[in-house]
């Protein structure tokens, strides 16, 4: 492996459960070329960017002249991608919790590429295993009813009827301990952390998801056991001699879904707005990890209704661990994870509220706003800020799978004119009708490995829109591929037409993966893992070389003319005789009485400089609508600027 790349790139990776064996050696490759400066992803993205991240701070460290183990950066990446290889070892990882591993085997089997009798015998099993009482009391009493009525003739025919009605009382039972089971488990099957599934006496009981990913953190970061991986170590790690200069040497940020706001969220936070129970906590993460937190916390914790919560520790002590775990929370397959914060508040004889549609408030609404909204994440956490000093009552905050609000983060590390590329890698998976069972677990030939690996070459590449048939000979299934369909739609379209823009569709690599690869396969054959794996290599490989002027000169082209487009538009908005008196009376112009009726500026030469850049943008915008149009022959579809919130 190259030692000292000269490039540099920034990452991001799509999520999808099990596909995300492809980004270990695809991001092997990528070191052999670049260093890593942001990597981000989501749900099986986020586990490997995680990952990623924390291999280039062992690199980073080892470069500096620390003394780390034979298994920190890169090195040790290696070793995982081997481990994730390996037949059984991802269905081990997925240890369900008491009383949801019929279920759990369940899941595991429709989610695979087997026939339709295995899986029709398996649902019948797994109700009976589930629910047998029930099974059993219902057939019993219904079979007593004929017997009743017409003897053992009687019997012989209520025997069928009996037992589907058994069947289908059984299994609405089963469903319904199914569902106290996720609750009681946090709205998931498997936790993360060791189960209580059945192991062989002679082998060794594995790691879980939680614990191995943990395990995986600190070796590669080359941390001590009880010192968590944190932002704070990526962010401030060693640079490289010659480095451009950036704000934090690694920058990682995945994505969250906030359930109980109905909200994608960037991790980590920067606010202070969460806090978590201990013994919510101790079910999810391993003790090192949550006593960190504890100690680290920012701020005192909170004792309301005879419960203490711990503040979320600040962005920079917060655990990768964490972050990676919150995002990848598979719903009802891996627990959601739940945070605190507060809803009421106390401040003297009155009390505030934070019920939804409610104005709950005890502060100057914009000091309010310019300390909490003023930040990355204000709009997502509310803007909520409070002089009241006693939290009354708190509420649960519910966190899932960064993928279902946002599955391919595209959007992570981008600006007008990027210093170095952010690559992307795609997963995706062709119409349903493609997918040949007879080839699921054939080894590919390196030909067709690298057919299923594609990087738009040119600029007329990448743009086309996808298609999906749902169209079935079953009637069942087309109407299960229309309602998937419209989940795949709300999903996914904001970050597909985004991945299809220029400046963004040429550096993103797009990985097919067929039949039983990837997804919610837990248990995948040998060759299945190879290709996937090298899957995964090749798309590295792909950007070794990415041409960097033809990529800089599309980014200049789309700002150029957005830039151009805006200002012209903000010319036509402030000509004279088109505004109405109240822009008139507070842009560019001095106010009447002196005050705005609202954000006022720091100072008034504050405002002078505001009042300057009006009439700078008009005048431009008047000499562009006399001059050549910069957007003629720019990249389609037609760049935009426009004010929208982050996250």
């Amino acid at each position: 492996m190259k030692t000292h790349p000269e490039k540099y790139c920034d990452l991001v990776m799509k999520g999808g459960v099990t596909s995300g064996i492809v980004y270990p050696k695809a991001v092997l490759e990528l070191a052999k070329t670049y260093h890593f400066k942001s990597i981000g992803g989501t749900s099986a993205g986020a586990i490997a960017a995680a990952v990623t991240a924390a291999a280039a701070l062992g690199d980073r460290r080892r470069q500096a002249g620390d003394e780390l183990g034979p298994d920190a950066g890169f090195e040790g990446m290696a070793d995982t991608a081997r481990q994730l290889s390996s037949k059984g070892f991802i269905y081990s990882l997925f240890q369900p919790a008491f009383g949801a591993t019929n279920a759990f085997r369940l899941v595991v089997l429709l989610a695979s590429p087997a026939r339709g009798l295995r899986k029709f015998f398996g649902i019948l099993f797994a109700v009976l295993a589930i629910a047998p009482l029930e099974f059993l009391t219902i057939l019993t009493v219904l079979c007593g009813l004929g017997y009743v009525i017409a003897g053992s003739v009687g019997v012989g025919a209520a025997l069928l009827p009996a037992a589907l009605c058994a069947f289908g009382g059984a299994g609405t039972c089963g469903a319904f301990r199914i569902a106290r089971v996720a609750r009681r488990n946090q709205m998931g099957l498997c936790s993360g952390l060791r189960g209580r599934r059945a192991w062989p006496w002679w082998r060794r009981r594995p790691l879980a998801l939680t614990e191995w990913l943990h395990e995986t953190l600190q070796v590669l970061a080359g941390k001590r056991e009880g010192e968590p991986l944190t932002f704070g170590d990526l962010r401030h790690a060693p640079r490289y001699v010659n480095e451009p200069p950036s704000q934090y040497s690694i920058n990682l940020q995945v994505i969250t879904t906030g359930i109980s706001h109905r909200e994608p969220r960037t991790l980590p936070f920067e606010s202070k707005g969460f806090s978590f129970l201990k013994e919510e906590f101790d079910r999810l993460f391993p003790a090192t990890v949550v006593d960190w937190m504890i100690r680290n916390g920012a701020g005192e914790p909170l004792v309301v209704d005879g419960k203490t919560y711990y503040r979320l520790p600040e962005a920079n002590q917060f655990p990768v661990l964490v972050a990676a775990r919150m995002s990848l929370s598979f719903p009802l397959l891996i627990s959601a994870v739940p945070l605190h914060e507060a809803a009421a508040w106390s401040r003297g004889q009155d009390q505030s509220t934070a019920d939804e549609g409610e104005d709950a408030e005890v502060v100057d609404r914009e000091a309010g706003e310019h300390t909490v909204v003023g930040t990355m994440e204000g709009l997502a956490s509310g803007g909520r800020a409070r002089s009241a000093t006693v939290v009354t009552a708190m509420r649960m905050c519910w966190f899932s799978d960064g993928g279902i609000s946002s599955n391919f983060p595209i959007h992570l590390f981008d600006t007008g004119l990027p210093r170095w590329p952010t690559f992307a890698i795609n997963l995706r998976y062709p119409p349903a009708d493609h997918r040949s069972r007879r080839d699921s677990g054939r080894k590919l030939s390196p030909e067709e490995l690298e057919d299923a690996v594609f990087l738009p070459l040119t600029n007329n590449q990448g743009w086309r829109y996808s298609y999906h048939s749902i169209a079935s000979v079953r009637a069942f299934s087309e109407v299960a591929g229309f309602v998937f369909g419209i989940i795949g739609t709300m999903q996914n379209w904001r970050d597909l037409l985004q991945s299809r823009a220029p400046g963004h569709r040429e550096r993103i690599v797009h990985v097919s993966l067929h039949g039983a690869e990837g997804g919610m396969n837990l248990n995948m054959p040998d060759n299945v893992l190879r290709n996937i794996s090298e899957k995964g290599a090749i798309a590295g490989q792909r950007f070794a070389s990415f041409r960097f002027d033809n990529h800089y000169w599309i980014r200049w082209r789309n700002l150029s003319a957005a830039v151009q487009s805006y200002t012209m538009d903000f010319t036509d908005q402030t000509t004279r005789e088109r505004w109405v008196p109240a822009y008139a009376d507070v842009c560019g112009l001095p106010l009447a009485d002196g005050e705005p009726p609202s954000y006022p500026f720091r100072t008034k030469a504050a405002g002078e400089q505001a009042q300057a850049m009006y009439k700078l943008l008009h005048t431009q915008g008047l000499t562009w609508k006399q001059g050549l149009d910069l957007s003629h022959k720019a990249p389609n579809p037609a760049p935009q600027l426009k004010i929208t919130p982050t996250f």
